[in-house]
């Protein structure tokens, strides 16, 4: 019974920890997402950069590549997402375009406003 409870707590306590979010505790590095809208599997996965700070995303349909996107787009010049979430929020919104066109999807500045990547003049808010 012992072992039990200890082992319940040791889960719990792994499960509040991949929980994240909390100040002074480190972020997850990798976060992937997945739906399926009418027979198609669309994933989404959040990874670092080998040669930088940042994160990028990568959404696969149906388990193939379909776009790897290392820079935020709509943005001028070369920056990055700062954290897995804002990689991982963007791409999941190319996601959600994608299920409902039949056009390639473009993310705007409002989108990328909406998902507090940008201020309201356009500029990169700091996540640091």
């Amino acid at each position: 019974m012992r072992r039990l409870i200890t082992s319940s707590l040791i889960i719990a306590a792994l499960a509040m920890g991949c929980a994240g979010g909390k100040q002074g505790q480190e972020q997850p590095t990798h976060l992937k997402f997945d739906t399926t809208a009418q027979g198609t599997t669309f994933s989404v996965e959040a990874q670092p950069l080998d040669t930088t700070d940042g994160y990028s995303y990568t959404i696969s349909v149906n388990g193939r590549k379909f776009i790897h996107q290392t820079i935020i787009p709509v943005v001028e010049g070369f920056h990055h997402f700062e954290t897995a979430e804002d990689a991982l929020n963007t791409g999941k919104v190319v996601v959600f375009k994608m299920m409902n066109t039949s056009n390639m999807p473009a993310l705007t500045t409002e989108d990328l406003i909406k998902l507090g990547i940008l201020s309201q003049d356009g500029s990169i808010k700091s996540k640091k």
